[in-house]
């Protein structure tokens, strides 16, 4: 039987935690090990995964000591590193592990009880070391990505590369070119290739940059019957609304964005136009929308950063 280390990287999100992980526990494909990366939550998840057996360890050696008995494990960071960095450190002590696969996710999803056997039924099927599960259900509709446009220089906005599979879905799977880090089923050797996420993306466009890179060796199989809820989903959600404030997350959007076009597009358009098309589009918009003096600061700043490869945690926060 193929052995799977579950990889959670979780910040305060303690009753989204727990579901999870009683959902991994009823998998009908046995999970071999449960490893959350605690992200300086400030909340209780750490008391709460001590007193649900989970082991504690403070420093990355202690990973190597670890029996097989030691079937659920945390670590605890010293500061919130980021989603991007978070996953980066959680993958890269999961390679050591000496497991089959890594299934990685977020701590607000759910996976139904036969989700990772229906993942590794249709990895075996297709020849393919990545799979990604569906967040199809009652209360979100996945957006699933086909194909990236890297040529076209008109697509500068975020996530216009993106081509879409029309639904319905009329099949059990379908190659993709794009991934959320939420439940993709890496083989262990495959992520030991390409290396772990580029932390330096902070939040958003790290899961994006790293489906690129697995990409170069494997397809993507997304797997239609393979369910992951969103918890926090809910029904007729919008994405965005039509006037924007920005925020510090809009701030790693678009520079990362930016960052993602330089280093993918396939010509000199979409790596040096693009950008620039975005600064003029989203400054426009600002002032448009009565948010000038809010979002062009934070604009600016994205756009210069972006240009000039300028990443990590450039702006804190506020959670």
């Amino acid at each position: 039987m193929k052995s799977v280390c579950a990889v959670l990287v979780t910040y305060n999100r303690i009753e989204c935690l727990k579901k999870v992980i009683k959902g991994l526990e009823q998998q009908t494909h046995p999970i071999s090990r449960i490893f959350v990366f605690n992200n300086a939550s400030t909340d209780e998840t750490l008391e709460y995964l001590l007193d649900n057996h989970f082991k504690q360890v403070v420093d990355s050696s202690e990973l190597g000591k670890l029996d097989e008995q030691d079937t659920k494990i945390v670590f605890n960071s010293k500061e919130n590193l980021g989603g991007s960095g978070g996953f980066a450190k959680a993958i890269g002590y999961a390679e050591n592990f000496n497991y089959d696969y890594i299934w990685i996710m977020d701590d607000d999803v759910l996976p139904e009880s036969n989700c990772l056997e229906l993942l590794l039924k249709t990895m075996r099927e297709t020849g393919t070391q990545v799979a990604l599960p569906s967040r199809n259900d009652a209360n979100h509709q996945d957006f699933i990505c086909e194909k990236m446009d890297f040529s076209n220089f008109l697509k500068y906005c975020p996530y216009s590369q993106k081509i879409a599979i029309q639904y319905p879905l009329k099949d059990d799977y379908y190659f993709v070119g794009d991934m959320p880090f939420e439940g993709p089923l890496v083989e262990t050797k495959l992520a030991s290739k390409v290396g772990v996420p580029n932390a330096g993306f902070f939040l958003e466009y790290d899961d994006s940059d790293y489906a690129q890179r697995l990409l170069k060796y494997s397809k993507i199989v997304y797997v239609t019957h393979a369910i992951l809820h969103r918890q926090l989903a809910k029904k007729g959600q919008q994405r965005k609304l039509k006037r924007d404030r920005y925020t510090w997350r809009t701030y790693y959007t678009l520079r990362n964005n930016i960052i993602f076009e330089r280093k993918y597009g396939e010509n000199w358009l979409v790596r040096n136009v693009s950008p620039r098309l975005l600064l003029i589009h989203k400054t426009v918009k600002s002032i448009l929308d009565g948010y000038a003096k809010n979002n062009l600061p934070l604009l600016f700043k994205a756009y210069s950063d972006g240009i000039h490869g300028r990443m990590g945690k450039r702006v804190s926060p506020n959670y």
